[in-house]
Formats: C-alpha cells, structure tokens, sequence
C-alpha cells in the first residue's frame, strides 16, 4: 500500500514539475539541468513515502520523469506536426537524465526505516 501512495506522490510532484517546466526551453543545458533536478525531485517525493528505495519504485520513478518531461517539451516547443523531429536534442538528453537520476535515487536510497537498528 505504501508503494502505491509512494507512486502517486511522485505523480503529483512530476505533474507540478512539468506544468512549471513547460514555460521554458529545453536548448540549453539549462533544460538539461531541469530534467536531472525534476528526476531527483520526483524520486525523493516518493522515497518520502514509501521509506526505502526499489527496483519497481525506480521504475515508476523514473517512467513519470519522462512523461512529464515530454509533456514539458511539448509545452515549450508549442503545436507542431512532427513532434519528435522537432523536440531539441538537449530535450531527449533532459529526458535521459531526469529518468537517471529518478531511478538511481529511487533505486539506491541510503534510507532506513525509523525503528531498525543498523547491523554492524
């Protein structure tokens, strides 16, 4: 149960970040920089909740970085006929980046539950 509320925390706080990631461009490293930090931002909402990190917590993680990544992209660029050819580079490198970091965070977290002591 807590792996549910835990992924949708982190779809509200990719929603959020991608509807303000919309209003800017991603054709700088700028935008580059706002995929990692959005990645980090959505797996750190969601280790919140769910307390430790997991492979299908990662997963989740970093697919909800990408979605509101895209759909960052696609705010920023406007209506186009041909989205993928027209979405800059440093865009889909924000998109790898923001799915790293998610997932890296999501996967390795160094958190332990209150209450467990630490084996030596």
């Amino acid at each position: 149960m807590r792996l549910v509320l835990a992924v949708v925390v982190g779809a509200a706080v990719a929603a959020l970040g991608g509807a303000i990631l919309g209003e800017y461009q991603f054709d700088s490293l700028t935008g580059v920089a706002a995929g990692l930090i959005l990645g980090l931002f959505v797996a750190e909402a969601a280790l919140v909740v769910a307390r430790r990190g997991s492979a299908l917590l990662a997963l989740s993680c970093a697919a909800l970085t990408v979605a509101a990544l895209i759909w960052a992209v696609h705010a920023s660029i406007g209506a186009r006929d041909s989205i993928p050819d027209d979405v800059p580079a440093l865009g889909w490198v924000a998109m790898a980046a923001g799915a790293t970091a998610a997932g890296f965070r999501a996967r390795s977290s160094g958190r332990q539950v209150a209450g467990i002591r630490e084996r030596p």
